[in-house]
């Protein structure tokens, strides 16, 4: 199994911890000069959904997650399942609601995203940076005003994000998976 120093760390690196598949969402490095340095991550278990925090000496060896990866579509939701289909076998993928987590938000319909497979089985999906999604709900539009005016608006997914005010009911915006916030309208032609 190959390993890694956490010098070598990156943002969504899958590592085995206790034999487990969990994913690096965030990390940070802390010590001095004069002290060992030692890397603070903040890992998803990719089984469960659970957070949890670890620390990593500098000279530590991890483990890192032998992983495959196929294109797959948001299907459908059938009770606390969550289910994909595989776009070159047409299988069904399934991921429970606590291993979906906050992604919710972004699924709808035939969404594009890629399933990450570990000794053959699904453990996640990985979404798209941004997703296009319909305004349901918002204030009525206004033109002029302040460039750092926002209003809340909820998407067709339930989500709830800030939107300029010129943003009317029923245009489609693009929002940033990562971070929940507003990117940009979708232009016409691609409605």
């Amino acid at each position: 199994m190959q390993t890694v120093l956490p010098s070598e760390f990156k943002r969504g690196l899958v590592l085995m911890l206790e034999g487990q598949p969990q994913v690096l969402e965030e990390f940070h490095v802390t010590g001095a000069a004069q002290t060992r340095h030692k890397v603070h991550g903040r890992l998803r278990h990719l089984r469960t959904g659970r957070f949890t925090d670890h620390v990593f000496t500098e000279s530590e060896r991890v483990p890192v997650a032998e992983l495959h990866y196929r294109r797959a579509q948001f299907s459908y939701q059938r009770g606390e399942d969550w289910v994909f289909l595989d776009a070159d076998s047409f299988d069904e993928l399934v991921l429970g609601a606590a291993q979906i987590g906050e992604r919710k938000w972004f699924l709808k319909d035939d969404i594009e995203c890629r399933a990450v497979l570990l000794a053959g089985k699904l453990i996640d999906i990985t979404l798209p940076s941004s997703v296009s999604l319909k305004v349901t709900e918002t204030a009525p539009p206004q033109s002029g005003g302040s460039d750092t005016t926002w209003k809340s608006a909820q998407l067709e997914t339930g989500l709830e994000i800030m939107v300029p005010l010129f943003i009317a009911r029923d245009e489609v915006v693009r929002v940033d998976t990562a971070s929940k916030k507003y990117l940009g309208r979708e232009s016409a032609e691609r409605k």
